[in-house]
């Protein structure tokens, strides 16, 4: 009896302990024998991080292991963040415009209309409904 890859659980199954794992119904019913070589090179022991093993086109290899799923909080946070993130970068855009305003000069029309774009881009970005993440449409930045 050889040592066995099951593809399921990605993990090879030592063949010296096939009665144990018999006895504990845990021998994988998926297994493709491995050489003793590969039993030994593709050890868990010796997996590189952040890799997996895997069985592709008829050979054993380590392959990245996929990032795990954000939960539905997460995805929200994330895109509460980037709101956070682009109304800061819109106010910073418009900033000059501002202390010019406080200082109580006049504003060219070029400044006004970016001005007001700025302010109506803020207002659709503070509108988003950040609990539909990931599946947000956000509104694209009028051109400085």
């Amino acid at each position: 009896m050889k040592s066995v890859y099951s593809p399921s659980e990605h993990v090879i199954y030592n063949a010296a302990f096939y009665d144990d794992y018999k006895r504990a119904g845990t021998w994988p019913a998926d297994g493709i024998e491995v050489s003793d070589e590969d039993a030994i090179t593709f050890n868990g022991s010796n997996e590189p991080t952040g890799k997996m093993l895997d069985y592709q086109n008829g050979t054993l290899c380590w392959v990245d292991r996929p990032a795990p799923e954000l939960t539905k909080e997460q995805l929200i946070a994330i895109a509460e963040g980037k709101r956070e993130s682009l109304i800061d970068q819109a106010m910073q855009s418009i900033s000059v415009i501002q202390l010019k305003l406080q200082a109580g000069r006049k504003l060219t029309t070029a400044e006004t209309e970016k001005l007001n774009s700025t302010l109506d881009y803020i207002d659709a970005v503070t509108a988003i409904d950040t609990s539909t993440a990931p599946d947000i449409k956000w509104p694209e930045r009028p051109v400085a």
